[in-house]
């Protein structure tokens, strides 16, 4: 799809090549024929409304430079691939790295266009966290984008509806800080949700050490770790980004991606904090049930003790021989019954006095 958000001199024109959502909701009705490509048709905002341009003009204007062009790919089909490869004087390797999504966060600079592998973050569940890969190619006046599977944080972000124009109509640089910062910034609910977790937990051990969820404290560790994963190199892509002479990237906006770069350095000083709390955490839950475990054994240390002294008198009084004077004696039964009481009170205060028991 394809629309403008008209500004003097020069025009900010939009392409998402999708089968499923519309992208700028707001901006934009589609008319879908894309099972017919050559019939494929694009909406166009003009300061006398909407009209539709074929994809083969949109084709057209790129090499004039006289708009900035977003392309967003959803799950590229071939024919897809080979317009980048075609139009757009994308390498194949390039292309590969897009289709085969097992790149780590990287920046490569190529003659006609600058290639970024970022991160963003997917929550299946409440701790399950996975990064996943989104592939952006930005060139003189547009930009391309590409993943496959849903983007929550990103293409379905309303913040993102409200600045592509306004960022189109600064520059295909500049809308590539746009999608950059809307990665980055939705991290920030999730570790949101990570610290109001951890107060959580922190409260549960003040009021009982023991009582903590093993199998939550690690699937938020694990969480912890994949966050990690994503940031940290993405770290050094703003790193180079911003300290480096990339080509299609303008040194006035340079200060923007230094911006996202403190973000980064933000979020993972964040996530080490996180992880010595978690550590720790996991430190005062284990050592609580060490400290149960050896209490528990104590107490039965303690019972033991009590029932083996009884025992031990039953088992003397128990043996079969013929001359044992106390048992002639009346009161003999009672006497030992009466030791045997007196002995196993003793040694449960005994024990008690302690804090055996």
């Amino acid at each position: 799809m394809l629309t403008t958000d008209c500004t003097p001199g020069r025009v900010a024109l939009l392409i998402r090549f999708g089968r499923a959502n519309l992208l700028l909701r707001v901006y934009l009705r589609i008319r879908e024929s894309y099972k017919t490509r050559d019939m494929f048709i694009i909406p166009r905002s003009t300061a006398n409304g909407l009209e539709e341009i074929s994809r083969d003009v949109a084709t057209d204007l790129l090499p004039r430079g006289e708009c900035n062009l977003w392309l967003h790919l959803d799950a590229p089909t071939d024919e897809e691939l080979r317009f980048l490869q075609e139009k757009l004087k994308i390498h194949p390797l390039t292309l590969e790295d897009i289709v085969q999504q097992n790149q780590r966060p990287k920046i490569e600079p190529f003659e006609d266009y600058v290639y970024l592998a970022i991160h963003p973050l997917q929550r299946k569940a409440k701790w399950e966290i996975e990064p996943t890969e989104l592939d952006l190619l930005l060139g003189r006046n547009w930009i391309v984008s590409a993943h496959y599977g849903p983007l929550p944080g990103l293409i379905e972000n309303s913040h993102l509806h409200e600045r592509i124009p306004r960022a189109l109509a600064r520059g295909a640089d500049f809308c590539l800080y746009t999608l950059v910062d809307l990665v980055v910034d939705s991290y920030f609910p999730i570790m949101d949700d990570i610290e109001d977790e951890i107060d959580s937990l922190e409260d549960q051990l003040l009021l009982r050490a023991n009582s903590v969820d093993m199998n939550g404290l690690l699937a938020l560790k694990r969480s912890i770790v994949q966050i990690r994963r994503a940031v940290t190199p993405q770290r050094e892509v703003l790193n180079q980004l911003t300290r480096h002479d990339f080509p299609f990237v303008r040194p006035e906006n340079l200060v923007y991606f230094r911006d996202v770069y403190d973000h980064l350095i933000r979020i993972t000083e964040e996530l080490d904090s996180i992880r010595d709390i978690l550590s720790s955490l996991l430190e005062i839950h284990l050592a609580a049930i060490s400290n149960q475990l050896n209490i528990t054994m104590k107490r039965l240390a303690a019972w033991g003790t009590i029932f083996v002294v009884i025992t031990a008198v039953a088992g003397i009084y128990g043996m079969n021989f013929k001359f044992m004077p106390e048992l002639e004696w009346r009161y003999g039964y009672f006497a030992v019954l009466g030791f045997m009481a007196v002995l196993s009170v003793g040694l449960f205060f005994y024990f008690k006095k302690r804090g055996d028991l």
